[in-house]
């Protein structure tokens, strides 16, 4: 694909509406002034990369901003895609079972007494017009790549979290900071209890592309 095919493709990603009328560029922290351009994918360590960033002044508060309108998020994102090389992008992301696991436990509030075998089945593997915030809001392949090319010039590991922060923050040009926010407080050393073989192959076949873009893997 050419640079506008990519851009082109990257416009329609994340100006596009979901059934609740929300859009992907509310995740997207920019600076304009300093060229960076940092986005938010769920459960990836993000409101504290978030936070480090605002600390440093790295965020001009118009896509980031929930109360902004519609239209002028959409003009400044196209004027921001216009100069995309020119930026310094990047983003994190997250072992999928850990990810979904991560997002069960934090949206407990709102599942009620689900358990994780009904939410991988009854919502992230539901028709995405029911349940959109658990489709390619976290499909972490759609996120990332657009014509086969990566969007981003550094995509750091939640694993790796403070030596992938380290490196972007150096590339930011800022000093790096451990502000840790959203913890969630469930026991993260047993992720793989949640899983029978069932539920990793429903995840596995509804994320194909991004498990083999990023070799996930689920010991069992």
């Amino acid at each position: 694909m050419t640079s506008t095919e990519i851009k082109g493709e990257i416009v329609r990603k994340f100006c596009k509406l979901d059934e609740r009328g929300h859009t992907l560029l509310t995740p997207f922290v920019v600076s304009r002034e300093r060229k960076v351009i940092y986005f938010h994918i769920a459960k990836t360590g993000g409101s504290s990369i978030v936070h480090l960033l605002q600390k440093n002044g790295l965020d001009d508060n118009i896509l980031s901003n929930k109360k902004r309108p519609f239209e002028e998020k959409i003009d400044s994102f196209l004027s921001l895609v216009e100069d995309w090389d020119s930026y310094y992008k990047f983003t994190f992301v997250r072992n999928k079972y850990d990810q979904l696991v991560s997002l069960y436990n934090y949206d407990r509030a709102i599942l009620g007494e689900m358990t994780f075998a009904e939410f991988i089945q009854e919502r992230v593997n539901a028709r995405t017009e029911y349940f959109p915030m658990y489709d390619y809001w976290i499909d972490q392949h759609f996120l990332t790549v657009a014509g086969d090319q990566e969007m981003f010039d550094f995509v750091g590991r939640f694993e790796n979290y403070e030596h992938d922060l380290k490196l972007a923050c150096a590339n930011i040009g800022i000093p790096f900071e451990d502000i840790r926010s959203n913890l969630g407080t469930y026991d993260k050393t047993k992720k793989s209890l949640y899983y029978t073989p069932e539920l990793k192959q429903m995840v596995d076949t509804k994320f194909a592309r991004e498990r083999e873009h990023f070799n996930w893997e689920l010991q069992l």
